[in-house]
């Protein structure tokens, strides 16, 4: 039941790729010497979860089951000027389980980002498109429009506030669509060259759906760390991360209230094969607790995956 990894909601899933692979560009964009620059990267491996879950729906089937994974992802950026930077990207991730096929899913990801850098500041804005299969079926599409800026405050600290407006459609769930509204600000701070950082972020979100028992509002907090490294000449990287959420949601049909509380915790491991080869390995827990029944459960994953990038 996992459309993706465990960022329970799509729409986060999105804004976690936007904030964390246009960081880097933002703050190096003036270090690029080509005008143009393309890369890509193709992953397949397996993934086991403990609890096979659809987390848009709030459902969990209670079974474990495992996973063969394939990624792939095209980025290309251009470089305007020395302060006018463009990119964009395109995403497929496909997951095909051992036995629960009606939980198999394909994501389709697509953006375009715009960002200007002034002296110690970059403005900028992006749009999301999303596609979400399950089962062979359309399941969820996802429209997504952001601002953001960026913020030196010394050589080595950035400070990213952002606003972001979602628009989600389910194509059988017509209760559930969803328009959102939601503020963030992240803080990182980078050492030993750019090896090294770390990062903490508080967000805010405001969600209507066409049902009022599925509309809430949402206060949470994140943390990263994240340490790059050679041990035996192999070059290695190391994450932890951890992600604390509370959803309040309006006045049931029933009269009652429904309180949920999102815990969300991840360790990475890459290591590098030379310069185009890595084996990722994961592992991810989280613990979602509900006053609703159907949406209180916990699961973990581990994935195992084999890299190609260019």
């Amino acid at each position: 039941m996992a459309l993706f990894n465990r960022n329970t909601a799509l729409s986060t899933a999105i804004v976690l790729t936007s904030a964390s692979p246009l960081l880097w560009v933002n703050v190096s964009a003036n270090d690029n010497v080509d005008a143009w620059s393309f890369s890509g990267k193709a992953k397949a491996g397996m993934e086991y979860q403990s609890n096979v879950n659809i987390s848009e729906l709030e459902q969990a089937s209670g079974e474990s089951d495992s996973a063969v994974v394939l990624d792939a992802q095209l980025d290309l950026g251009w470089q305007v000027s020395d302060n006018l930077r463009i990119d964009s990207g395109y995403s497929i991730n496909d997951k095909s389980y051992q036995t629960a096929s009606d939980y198999d899913s394909r994501l389709q990801l697509a953006f375009a980002d715009v960002s200007y850098a002034l002296t110690t500041t970059t403005i900028g804005a992006n749009v999301y498109h999303a596609q979400a299969d399950l089962d062979g079926s359309d399941f969820l599409t996802l429209n997504q429009f952001s601002v953001y800026t960026m913020h030196s405050l010394s050589d080595s600290w950035f400070l990213r506030p952002s606003l972001v407006h979602a628009d989600k459609q389910f194509d059988q769930i017509e209760q559930r669509d969803a328009k959102s509204y939601s503020a963030a600000v992240d803080s990182f701070w980078f050492f030993n060259q750019g090896q090294r950082f770390i990062s903490v972020g508080a967000t805010y979100e405001d969600e209507e759906a066409n049902a009022t028992e599925f509309s809430y509002t949402a206060t949470g907090l994140n943390a990263r760390i994240s340490n790059q490294f050679s041990l035996w000449q192999i070059q290695q990287k190391i994450q932890f991360g951890a992600k604390l959420s509370q959803r309040d949601y309006q006045t049931q049909d029933d009269g009652s209230r429904r309180d949920d509380i999102h815990q969300q915790y991840d360790a990475k491991w890459e290591v590098n094969l030379g310069q185009h080869w890595a084996v990722l390995t994961s592992v991810e827990y989280g613990d979602f607790q509900s006053t609703l029944s159907t949406a209180d459960y916990d699961e973990t994953r581990a994935g195992l995956m084999l890299q190609a990038s260019f």
